[in-house]
């Protein structure tokens, strides 16, 4: 049966179809009773159902069986039942509910919907389905026409490449696929896992930009800051504020102020405030510079590091600085140049370029190339000296000096002492090649490879020309320490304005 439309202005519901009519008025209340086939309109939304009762006074629906609620032909809603008001234009759907925008699929037990502001609320639990993604979450706001989501309670999101993200609540467009972080929230794809507090995440293209403080974990590093650029696909991460890149294989520890991860390449750039600490089971190495750059090469696995500009370094048993430097942090081995110096036990080393190399995380050997110069100071402050073109030294168990072998334009001054430990004169050598072998930081014996000159003086003519080689320079001062370290990179404190 058709009806003429019954039609009190805009905003009355009006009936349009129904095969069957009982219509009756109690007091001032009139109500219809509408069975089969039922189709409501008020203006541009329509509301169909296989039963419905119409209260024409107070412009209301109560609609049972294969509810559909069509809203301009860009939402639908379904449910077993639902309550319309015409005044209000308030829709509450029931039992097997199913919204669907063209953009998202949403299903629910109750489902509370106004025509007016287009905004779809939940409490009961849903499920939200797009070409990419799965949302699910104990309540939440939807609005159809904007496609902001508000979800709130045990929200998860699992896209059908395994991405997988969790969180209390979550802000997300169904439209630009965009997560807005505003609560703690972990990100986990394939390759790595996210943890964060704000910010935002592109489901689609799996790029995030965190601005609250975050850390992405993968099997091989974690990068934390208080804001985060990251692409997962390009594994490209930039990094601001209180930066920190931990290599979990080689327990080294980049930080500073600025970050940038390029994953696929393996390279790691951190500056401000630029440390590595590099975690030995006995000991920890420091390094700092103006940038740090960490290269993990994956054809040979071999981590290596590089500093650049003031370079200054620490361990229990040695410091140094110099202006760049190259770190093997698998082998262990440390190559210093541009001025080099470095400072060992109570000894001293410069050179060209300096190359160390440790070994069960002691100091075993350095090689010194071009201009080098070695002193070391013994018990009575007496200041042994080599120099040569090309030095390499040699450490025992506790990094003391213990074997000098020196390669072309050889110099020496060394003090002769006897066993009581008065010194009995000094000795000044000119040999292009020889060794020197010590104890106590006391020269025990040396071996000539070629013809030297030797002159022995006793302390009686001693003459500062004599004792100290050309070049000769005590930079004690200058020696590196973990304070000085922990200074130079501790934040910069905040001026407060008058």
């Amino acid at each position: 049966m058709i009806f003429p439309f019954l039609s009190k202005g805009q905003s009355q519901v009006e009936l349009i179809r129904a095969d069957s009519l009982k219509g009756y008025q109690q007091e001032l209340i009139m109500r219809k009773e509408l069975i089969g086939h039922v189709l409501l309109r008020q203006g541009t939304t329509t509301l169909s159902c296989d039963q419905a009762v119409l209260n024409s006074t107070t412009n209301n629906v109560e609609a049972y069986g294969h509810v559909r609620i069509i809203q301009a032909d860009t939402v639908t809603i379904t449910g077993d039942s639902a309550l319309y008001s015409g005044d209000t234009r308030q829709a509450y759907v029931s039992g097997r509910v199913k919204l669907d925008d063209h953009t998202i699929i949403l299903t629910t037990n109750k489902l509370d919907y106004d025509l007016n502001s287009r905004m779809a609320i939940y409490h009961t639990g849903a499920k939200i389905i797009d070409k990419k993604s799965t949302l699910t979450s104990r309540e939440g706001f939807y609005n159809t026409s904007t496609k902001n989501f508000l979800f709130k309670e045990k929200v998860r999101v699992l896209d059908k490449e395994g991405g997988n993200l969790k969180a209390d609540s979550l802000r997300y467009n169904t439209a630009s696929k965009e997560a807005f972080f505003i609560c703690p929230t972990e990100i986990i794809t394939e390759k790595d896992t996210v943890l964060t507090s704000a910010g935002f995440y592109n489901t689609q293209t799996k790029v995030s930009n965190f601005t609250g403080r975050s850390t992405a974990k993968t099997d091989e590093y974690i990068l934390s800051a208080d804001t985060l650029f990251y692409d997962s696909p390009t594994q490209i991460g930039v990094a601001r504020g209180r930066v920190e890149f931990l290599s979990q294989k080689e327990k080294v520890i980049l930080t500073g102020d600025h970050g940038r991860y390029a994953g696929k390449t393996g390279l790691t750039r951190v500056y401000g405030h630029a440390l590595m600490r590099n975690i030995m089971e006995k000991d920890t190495l420091y390094l700092t510079a103006d940038t740090l750059v960490s290269l993990n090469n994956k054809q040979d696995s071999i981590r290596r590091l590089f500093a650049y500009k003031n370079v200054q370094i620490y361990k229990s048993d040695l410091s140094g600085k110099c202006d760049s430097l190259g770190y093997d942090v698998r082998d262990s081995v440390i190559h210093f140049y541009q001025k080099p110096i470095i400072w060992t036990q109570d000894s001293q080393s410069q050179a060209d370029s300096i190359s160390l190399f440790l070994q069960n995380q002691t100091l075993k050997e350095m090689r010194l190339r071009g201009k080098s110069f070695v002193i070391s100071k013994d018990s009575v402050e007496h200041f042994n000296q080599i120099k040569g073109r090309k030095i390499w030294v040699y450490f025992g168990q506790n990094s003391e000096l213990e074997h000098v072998h020196v390669e072309g334009n050889g110099e020496s001054v060394y003090h002769v002492m006897d066993e009581k430990k008065v010194t009995t004169g000094l000795n000044r050598v000119e040999c292009s090649r020889m060794n020197l072998f010590f104890a106590d930081n006391k020269v025990k014996k040396i071996t000539f490879i070629t013809k030297p000159e030797a002159k022995f003086v006793p302390p009686k003519e001693w003459k500062e020309e004599l004792q100290f080689l050309d070049g000769f320079r005590w930079r004690l001062p200058e020696k590196i320490s973990l304070d000085m370290i922990q200074k130079r990179v501790a934040p910069t404190p905040a001026v407060k304005k008058p």
